[in-house]
């Protein structure tokens, strides 16, 4: 959920305003920003597709536990996202911030081969649900971080957004060691599946349940 939340947060803090940024601070025109702030995204789109090869390559070759290759994709990308959102808050020039944001956006495609499914490794059976606690809290940023902004960029400089992508970068760096300390790639014990388990008897199986009377079929 905290790698979740942190991710999404400067996923959507960027989504939500770097069209904005690129027209009042770097003076770009409305139609050449979108274009650009598009950019970031069609990076990302790659990078999940090849975050998810590297690691499952990883895993397969079995040098390292599916706990490290979890830990190796969303660690590096939430580094590799707060040192570059840090180096586009410092950027004076137009094309090397496109750059750093492009590239910060883009290794987040890495992360959500670590976090995203992160669920099937723990409790597979119950992956589903997990996603769907863990997105829950990963929508908050969705509202809190344009409302932030809003607050925070009054008079659209560049020092105000400074302080936009100082907490974004925070943000990932929190996530990044929270993630690195108490994440896990292995089966927790609540969602092992004792040998003994089995759903029916095998003394109870029929070829077909056409001669069943009703409620022979329950499993003990």
């Amino acid at each position: 959920m905290i790698a979740h939340f942190s991710e999404n947060w400067g996923f959507y803090t960027l989504l939500t305003e770097l069209p904005t940024f690129m027209k009042d601070v770097l003076k770009f025109d409305l139609k050449d920003a979108g274009l650009l702030a598009s950019l970031p995204y069609l990076v990302m789109g790659i990078m999940v597709q090849v975050g998810g090869f590297l690691a499952d390559r990883m895993r397969s070759e079995g040098h390292i536990t599916t706990t490290e290759v979890r830990k190796l994709c969303n660690c590096c990308a939430f580094g590799c996202q707060t040192l570059f959102l840090i180096a586009a808050a410092h950027s004076t020039t137009p094309s090397v911030v496109v750059v750093c944001l492009t590239v910060a956006v883009g290794f987040g495609g890495f992360a959500w081969a670590g976090f995203s499914v992160n669920h099937l490794d723990i409790a597979p059976q119950f992956a589903s649900i997990l996603m769907g606690l863990s997105n829950t809290v990963a929508t908050l940023p969705g509202m809190a971080s344009p409302l932030l902004t809003g607050h925070l960029v009054q008079h659209k400089t560049h020092e105000e957004w400074e302080v936009v992508f100082y907490i974004a970068s925070g943000v990932y760096l929190a996530g990044a060691v929270f993630y690195g300390l108490f994440a896990s790639g292995e089966r927790q014990k609540w969602a092992e599946i004792p040998d003994s388990y089995a759903l029916c008897r095998d003394d109870q199986s029929h070829a077909s349940t056409d001669d069943m009377p009703y409620g022979s079929g329950s499993c003990e």
